[in-house]
């Protein structure tokens, strides 16, 4: 069993603060949203950094004290989640897995600084046992900023980097964590849908083209077929292609979701809306999908040899209105 070490970090604006902070700190009365907290166990929840009042109050009074500048859409505090595959952390004694969270806590005090820390609170009331970190992204010289304090997508790596280097000299069973995949996934080149779309709006045209291909006796009506399957034969060409990629897109997509299956539902609930986009994704690709293999059926039905002869007499007069534009132009 793969054991991995988790660690994602949240831009937080002023009007998320206070949900943030009932959630954290256990201030609702009920949590519809996730039945897997355990109100009977709430008393074994702990804390590292424990809050002198409601987090919004912490985060203005922390941002007044370094004198920093505030605007409306400022991210005014960072949401982190420090976790480990369930199986792992479920194993260890109490003792253990308080040794977990606190030398993991650590290594993000360190790095983000004692002084902006407004919460840190182990959960153990629900399902698995994972930390919630909170802090004000103050930089040394005193300036509210997320973008400095973290470093943007490539400093999120790199904080992501660095902190299994630091997990794994006290835990060398563990594995790297997770990437936060809706924001870094890779996203299908623009020209596959373009390529689909075109080839779908123009479908039945190429359907007739194909099915009038094998006429016998109507050389007209062949060539006119000929000559329309033609204008589409690049294409229809790229679709092979485009079909692995995007079928590997899928896949990749799957696993995803499958990820969050274990994921802690905590997370996922304070995540919903990336989960969402994932799943909106998939959905756009299937259709993709289904709109490439539908024109692929119909590609089949062409020789192959006949296909290599159309793209390449298309290609060539491309190439040549290219070369004529230019011209004009000139």
């Amino acid at each position: 069993m793969a054991v991995y070490a988790i660690a994602r970090i949240e831009k937080i604006k002023m009007g998320t603060v206070g949900r943030i902070y009932r959630h954290h700190e256990r201030k609702k009365e009920s949590y519809k949203s996730n039945p897997d907290i355990d109100p009977t166990r709430t008393r074994f929840n702990f804390h590292l950094v424990e809050p002198s009042g409601p987090y919004m109050d912490m985060v203005r009074q922390r941002i007044q004290a370094a004198g920093a500048r505030r605007r409306k859409d400022s991210v005014v505090m960072q949401d982190g989640l420090v976790a480990a595959t369930p199986e792992w952390i479920k194993a260890k004694p109490p003792e253990a897995q308080q040794e977990f969270f606190r030398y993991a806590f650590r290594f993000f005090e360190e790095r983000f600084g004692k002084e902006n820390m407004i919460s840190a609170v182990v959960h153990m009331d629900e399902a698995t046992p994972h930390m919630h970190f909170c802090f004000v992204p103050i930089t040394k010289k005193g300036r509210l900023s997320s973008k400095d304090v973290i470093g943007g997508p490539r400093g999120m790596h790199q904080l992501q980097e660095d902190y299994y280097a630091y997990m794994v000299e006290k835990y060398p069973e563990l594995s790297r964590g997770i990437p936060k995949r809706v924001s870094r996934r890779t996203h299908l080149p623009g020209y596959i849908y373009k390529n689909a779309a075109q080839l779908h709006s123009h479908y039945e045209e190429i359907v007739t083209a194909i099915q009038n291909i094998g006429l016998v006796g109507n050389a007209r009506k062949k060539e006119q077929a000929l000559e329309l399957l033609g204008r589409y034969a690049p294409e229809m060409a790229r679709l092979k292609n485009d079909v692995r990629q995007t079928d590997r897109h899928i896949f990749s997509l799957e696993q995803q979701l499958k990820d969050t299956d274990w994921l802690l539902n905590d997370a996922r609930a304070l995540n919903l809306h990336q989960e969402q986009e994932l799943y909106r994704e998939r959905q756009k690709i299937r259709e993709l999908s289904r709109q490439q293999k539908k024109l692929m059926e119909q590609l089949a039905l062409v020789p192959p040899e006949l296909m290599d002869r159309l793209v390449q007499q298309e290609t060539l007069r491309r190439r040549q209105q290219h070369q004529k534009n230019i011209r004009k132009e000139r």
